[in-house]
Protein backbone atom coordinates (compact mmCIF):
# COMPACT_ATOMS: atom_id res chain seq x y z
CA UNK A 1 0.00 0.00 0.00
CA UNK A 2 2.57 2.78 0.65
CA UNK A 3 4.15 1.80 -2.62
CA UNK A 4 1.10 2.62 -4.50
CA UNK A 5 0.85 5.74 -2.48
CA UNK A 6 4.23 7.03 -2.60
CA UNK A 7 3.80 6.17 -6.40
CA UNK A 8 0.85 8.44 -6.63
CA UNK A 9 2.28 11.17 -4.05
CA UNK A 10 5.30 11.15 -7.14
CA UNK A 11 3.60 11.17 -10.01
CA UNK A 12 1.24 14.48 -8.53
CA UNK A 13 4.45 15.96 -7.88
CA UNK A 14 5.54 15.32 -11.65
CA UNK A 15 2.36 16.56 -13.11
CA UNK A 16 2.37 19.38 -10.81
CA UNK A 17 5.92 20.27 -12.10
CA UNK A 18 5.62 20.47 -15.40
CA UNK A 19 2.38 22.33 -15.17
CA UNK A 20 4.29 24.70 -13.58
CA UNK A 21 7.21 24.78 -15.96
CA UNK A 22 4.50 24.78 -18.66
CA UNK A 23 2.57 27.72 -17.51
CA UNK A 24 5.69 29.69 -17.47
CA UNK A 25 6.63 29.03 -20.70
CA UNK A 26 3.40 29.95 -21.41
CA UNK A 27 3.84 33.47 -20.04
CA UNK A 28 7.29 34.32 -20.38
CA UNK A 29 8.71 37.38 -20.23
CA UNK A 30 8.14 38.70 -23.74
CA UNK A 31 9.19 41.81 -25.01
CA UNK A 32 6.02 43.14 -26.79
CA UNK A 33 5.20 46.21 -24.68
CA UNK A 34 5.93 48.61 -28.05
CA UNK A 35 4.01 45.78 -29.65
CA UNK A 36 0.96 45.87 -27.25
CA UNK A 37 0.34 49.73 -27.49
CA UNK A 38 0.69 49.77 -30.95
CA UNK A 39 -1.50 47.35 -31.43
CA UNK A 40 -4.02 47.10 -28.39
CA UNK A 41 -7.03 44.80 -28.27
CA UNK A 42 -6.75 41.14 -28.90
CA UNK A 43 -3.52 39.62 -27.37
CA UNK A 44 -3.74 36.88 -29.42
CA UNK A 45 -1.96 36.70 -32.18
CA UNK A 46 -4.70 39.46 -34.03
CA UNK A 47 -4.21 40.41 -37.86
CA UNK A 48 -1.95 43.72 -38.29
CA UNK A 49 -2.74 44.20 -42.08
CA UNK A 50 -3.61 42.20 -45.24
CA UNK A 51 -3.12 42.97 -48.76
CA UNK A 52 -5.62 40.72 -51.82
CA UNK A 53 -5.43 40.70 -55.13
CA UNK A 54 -7.63 39.26 -57.30
CA UNK A 55 -8.02 38.31 -60.74
CA UNK A 56 -8.78 40.52 -64.27
CA UNK A 57 -9.10 39.58 -67.85
CA UNK A 58 -5.13 39.76 -68.18
CA UNK A 59 -1.84 38.79 -66.41
CA UNK A 60 -2.31 40.87 -62.98
CA UNK A 61 -0.62 39.37 -59.90
CA UNK A 62 -3.39 37.43 -58.11
CA UNK A 63 -2.61 36.43 -54.64
CA UNK A 64 -3.42 37.18 -50.91
CA UNK A 65 -0.77 38.43 -47.70
CA UNK A 66 -1.87 38.38 -44.13
CA UNK A 67 0.80 39.86 -41.23
CA UNK A 68 0.10 38.88 -37.86
CA UNK A 69 0.70 40.78 -34.00
CA UNK A 70 3.66 38.59 -33.74
CA UNK A 71 4.97 38.87 -36.79
CA UNK A 72 4.23 35.65 -38.45
CA UNK A 73 3.27 36.15 -42.39
CA UNK A 74 0.90 33.77 -44.24
CA UNK A 75 0.94 34.45 -47.73
CA UNK A 76 -1.02 32.39 -50.93
CA UNK A 77 -0.06 32.88 -54.51
CA UNK A 78 -2.87 31.31 -56.98
CA UNK A 79 -1.93 32.63 -60.38
CA UNK A 80 0.84 35.48 -62.26
CA UNK A 81 3.27 35.26 -59.21
CA UNK A 82 6.87 34.00 -58.65
CA UNK A 83 5.50 31.63 -55.40
CA UNK A 84 2.17 29.57 -56.00
CA UNK A 85 0.63 28.01 -52.59
CA UNK A 86 0.73 28.77 -49.99
CA UNK A 87 3.41 30.16 -47.98
CA UNK A 88 5.15 31.59 -44.48
CA UNK A 89 7.51 34.06 -43.38
CA UNK A 90 8.45 36.77 -40.50
CA UNK A 91 8.72 40.23 -40.08
CA UNK A 92 10.16 41.82 -37.09
CA UNK A 93 8.22 44.59 -34.39
CA UNK A 94 10.38 47.71 -36.00
CA UNK A 95 9.13 46.02 -39.70
CA UNK A 96 5.51 45.60 -38.61
CA UNK A 97 5.40 49.23 -36.61
CA UNK A 98 6.50 50.28 -39.83
CA UNK A 99 2.78 49.38 -41.41
CA UNK A 100 1.13 51.42 -38.88
CA UNK A 101 3.12 54.19 -39.12
CA UNK A 102 3.06 54.17 -43.16
CA UNK A 103 -0.49 53.92 -42.63
CA UNK A 104 -0.27 56.94 -40.61
CA UNK A 105 1.87 59.06 -43.01
CA UNK A 106 0.27 58.25 -46.27
CA UNK A 107 -3.31 59.29 -44.30
CA UNK A 108 -4.74 55.71 -45.21
CA UNK A 109 -7.30 55.59 -42.11
CA UNK A 110 -9.23 58.54 -43.16
CA UNK A 111 -9.50 57.26 -46.43
CA UNK A 112 -13.09 56.08 -48.49
CA UNK A 113 -13.97 52.64 -47.38
CA UNK A 114 -14.04 52.14 -50.86
CA UNK A 115 -13.30 53.08 -54.76
CA UNK A 116 -15.43 51.64 -57.20
CA UNK A 117 -16.11 52.44 -60.82
CA UNK A 118 -19.17 50.26 -61.64
CA UNK A 119 -18.35 50.66 -65.52
CA UNK A 120 -14.61 48.78 -65.08
CA UNK A 121 -14.98 44.96 -65.69
CA UNK A 122 -11.31 43.67 -65.95
CA UNK A 123 -9.72 45.39 -63.39
CA UNK A 124 -8.27 43.49 -60.34
CA UNK A 125 -9.72 44.14 -56.93
CA UNK A 126 -7.47 45.17 -54.39
CA UNK A 127 -8.52 44.35 -50.55
CA UNK A 128 -6.44 45.77 -48.03
CA UNK A 129 -6.27 46.61 -44.15
CA UNK A 130 -4.45 47.91 -41.80
CA UNK A 131 -4.91 48.25 -37.55
CA UNK A 132 -3.14 50.34 -35.73
CA UNK A 133 -2.94 52.15 -32.32
CA UNK A 134 -7.02 51.76 -31.72
CA UNK A 135 -7.31 52.17 -35.64
CA UNK A 136 -8.87 49.74 -38.23
CA UNK A 137 -9.13 50.49 -41.92
CA UNK A 138 -10.19 47.99 -44.73
CA UNK A 139 -10.46 49.25 -48.11
CA UNK A 140 -11.62 47.55 -51.56
CA UNK A 141 -9.98 49.39 -54.41
CA UNK A 142 -11.58 48.81 -57.59
CA UNK A 143 -10.76 51.88 -59.74
CA UNK A 144 -8.53 52.96 -62.57
CA UNK A 145 -8.24 56.24 -60.50
CA UNK A 146 -7.81 55.94 -56.71
CA UNK A 147 -6.31 58.46 -54.43
CA UNK A 148 -2.55 58.53 -54.61
CA UNK A 149 -1.98 57.42 -50.78
CA UNK A 150 -4.18 54.48 -51.59
CA UNK A 151 -1.84 53.19 -53.55
CA UNK A 152 1.25 54.22 -51.93
CA UNK A 153 0.07 51.99 -49.07
CA UNK A 154 -0.55 49.16 -51.52
CA UNK A 155 3.06 49.40 -52.81
CA UNK A 156 4.30 49.85 -48.88
CA UNK A 157 2.77 46.41 -48.25
CA UNK A 158 3.92 44.89 -51.14
CA UNK A 159 7.42 46.14 -50.81
CA UNK A 160 7.78 44.68 -47.12
CA UNK A 161 8.41 41.34 -49.41
CA UNK A 162 11.46 41.28 -51.55
CA UNK A 163 12.70 38.91 -53.93
CA UNK A 164 15.35 37.99 -51.27
CA UNK A 165 12.48 37.05 -48.44
CA UNK A 166 12.70 33.97 -46.85
CA UNK A 167 9.69 32.10 -47.80
CA UNK A 168 9.12 28.57 -46.39
CA UNK A 169 6.68 25.93 -47.81
CA UNK A 170 3.62 26.39 -45.13
CA UNK A 171 2.81 22.46 -44.33
CA UNK A 172 -0.62 22.84 -45.72
CA UNK A 173 -1.60 23.36 -49.12
CA UNK A 174 -5.39 23.20 -49.63
CA UNK A 175 -5.96 26.56 -51.35
CA UNK A 176 -9.53 27.83 -51.96
CA UNK A 177 -9.44 29.48 -55.18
Amino acid sequence: MRKVNSFFFGSAILVSTITVFFLYACTGSKKTSDIASDFPGEQGDSLVASISRTRCFGVCPYYSTWIYRSGYVIYEGYDHVPNVGRYYTWLTPEQLKSIGLKAEETGYFELNDEYRNPHLTDFPTIYSEVRFRGKRKKITHYTAEPPLNLVEMEKYLDALFTPDTKWNLHPVQNLKD
